[in-house]
């Protein structure tokens, strides 16, 4: 179906169009443009977004910018063309709709100058963010809009407008239910001849562009009235332009991971198994035949959670209603599920998967230190990593004050215990669930269970955000032959005790090896696998490198410490 918009901006339009965009205007506009992008453009490379007839992109071009143009009117791109060759320079023109999915090219600034409601919320939301994607970081977006508030105080029904023997009809009508403005515009010009056309425009008020420029991942800079910088945003301000940088967006971890050879490899500390492997060989024993869990579909129990809430009570020495369980593909595919828009709270080295999902959909990142005023931030949700990175464990009691924090503000704590496994049952979060609102507990098998291909996860949700939790995790997440298999392993107990007393046996011959080589060590938690340091490694020695910050894992095998001592001597 061929949308309204691609039959509008023709030479019929732009016949009456030429009379308002006058030369002037477009001067003005230009100045205004060439200021801001001079002043917040990370480099030359612009889109034009709804370019038109090119009024904007060639005069930008004569500056020195290499614009690229797109626009859905075959006849406005020729007129573009013909002006770029007048003037002498080289604009790059696309011919495409940009809600639908037109290839952009990678730009350092995007503007949009009247072209910005031709579809609905959701399309422009998606054009929006198919933008930031296709700016660098810190590219600037030019969103030129014209305010409802502004429209409405002197809108007609009907208008006329005569120029050079043409007149033009407008009829309009507003629905303010979904606030959109809808007509035609009759062109009956001096030769006789009659064209109709006609919109369908969604009319913003700047506080709904702005929600949509954050939703899509942008940090806004200003809003500015009538295209003079600076100048403020009043009720009565027809033309607004905001203005807006693609904000920082962290990459998922998982999405990054590459293994290398070393011949000392540290860093997946693949000796743990040895402290594992007969648990696991009994839970895959006590299964059976594998291919008779693999069969089911419980459809009777979508959520694992009639299964799993027993034996996760057994487990970690609380009384769980199944309702408070839900299952899913590991701790990874929980923090995708749980990513969502509104403002999120993470600790500065907090592991990348939510932050990155969160951005994604919209939500605005803020880095917070355990202690702080959570609840004057109003999350919607707080990310706390238990065990942190570099091996802190925060105590229960500021878990249960955090997570009541987080509650009162109408907000959720997310406590990813991935980690956790080291430090046995027993220092879990998940009692707090049965006795603190607002509170949900990732764990896994993946760390010190060395069963991460079973990609088992459990969420133990507090009773007021339950039924949330399972609104947002997909049911079925976790395959029966996994959900079997993890819960055979946990209802063993505390099968990781040896790991820990043989983690906490090495580690510090790691420190002090380290500390020899003139690294400042933070050892952590005794029990945890690994210590970090702010100093530089020698390259012999792998470790797993974040901004400021490399986390080694220790050496739990005789055959690992006797190469590691080789290599450090």
């Amino acid at each position: 179906m061929t949308r309204w918009y691609a039959e509008y901006f023709t030479a019929d339009y732009w016949s009456f169009a030429r009379h308002e965009y006058t030369r002037e205007r477009t001067a003005a506009e230009t100045a205004y443009l060439l200021q801001v992008l001079g002043e917040h453009a990370p480099g030359r490379r612009l889109l034009d977004l709804g370019c038109g007839t090119g009024r904007h992109a060639v005069e930008l071009a004569r500056h020195g910018y290499r614009v690229t143009g797109v626009d859905v009117c075959a006849w406005a791109l020729e007129q573009a063309r013909s002006a770029a060759a007048r003037e002498g320079v080289r604009v790059g023109l696309i011919e495409g709709d940009l809600l639908e999915r037109v290839e952009l090219p990678e730009a350092d600034a995007a503007i949009c100058v009247q072209a910005f409601g031709w579809g609905r919320d959701d399309e422009q939301l998606a054009l929006l963010r198919r933008v930031r994607e296709r700016l660098v970081p810190s590219g600037l977006l030019v969103l030129d809009h014209s305010n409802v508030a502004a429209i409405l105080s002197r809108y007609r029904a009907r208008d006329r407008f005569e120029a050079a023997g043409d007149t033009f009809d407008f009829l309009r009508s507003y629905d303010p239910l979904d606030g959109r403005s809808r007509g035609e515009l009759r062109v009956a010009h001096a030769d006789g001849r009659v064209a109709v056309l006609r919109d369908d425009v969604r009319l913003y008020l700047p506080s709904e562009v702005v929600s949509l420029v954050r939703a899509a991942g942008f940090e806004l800079v200003r809003a500015d009235a009538g295209f003079t910088a600076g100048a403020a945003v009043q009720p009565e301000t027809r033309y607004v332009q905001i203005l807006a940088v693609a904000a920082p967006r962290p990459r998922p971890a998982v999405l990054g991971h590459r293994g290398r050879g070393a011949e000392v490899d540290l860093r997946w500390a693949p000796d743990e198994i040895d402290f594992v492997r007969d648990a696991i060989d009994d839970a895959w024993a006590a299964v059976g035949d594998p291919r008779e869990p693999a069969r089911a579909y419980s459809l009777d129990d979508p959520y694992g959670s009639g299964s799993a809430a027993p034996v996760l009570a057994r487990h970690f020495g609380v009384p769980l209603d199944p309702g408070q369980v839900v299952t899913g593909a590991g701790t990874t595919g929980l923090l995708h599920a749980l990513a969502g828009p509104g403002r999120l709270l993470h600790t500065a080295y907090a592991h990348p998967d939510l932050p990155a999902w969160s951005a994604q959909r919209g939500a605005e990142l803020r880095v917070y230190t355990p202690g702080q005023d959570v609840a004057g931030e109003r999350p919607t949700t707080v990310l706390l990593e238990r065990p942190g990175v570099r091996g802190d464990v925060l105590p229960l009691e500021q878990v249960a004050e955090l997570a009541e924090a987080a509650a009162a503000a109408g907000g959720v704590l997310v406590v990813d215990e991935a980690c956790a496994n080291y430090l046995g049952p027993r220092a879990s979060a998940v009692p707090l669930t049965t006795r603190v609102p607002g509170l949900v507990v990732l764990r896994s098998l993946s760390k010190g269970y060395c069963c991460g291909g079973l990609r088992a996860g459990f969420a133990m949700c507090s009773p007021d955000v339950a039924r949330a939790v399972r609104q947002a995790v997909p049911p079925l997440g976790m395959s029966a032959l996994s959900l079997e298999v993890a819960l055979r392993l946990l209802d063993q107990g505390d099968v990781l005790a040896p790991l820990r007393q043989a983690v906490a046996a090495a580690k510090p011959e790691l420190v002090e090896m380290l500390s020899g080589l003139g690294c400042r060590v933070e050892p952590g938690h005794p029990a945890l696998p690994w210590v970090v340091t702010e100093d530089e490694l020698p390259p012999w020695l792998a470790g797993r490198r974040l901004p400021g910050l490399t986390r080694v894992s220790v050496p739990l095998s005789a055959v690992r410490r006797a190469a590691l001592r080789r290599a450090a001597a």
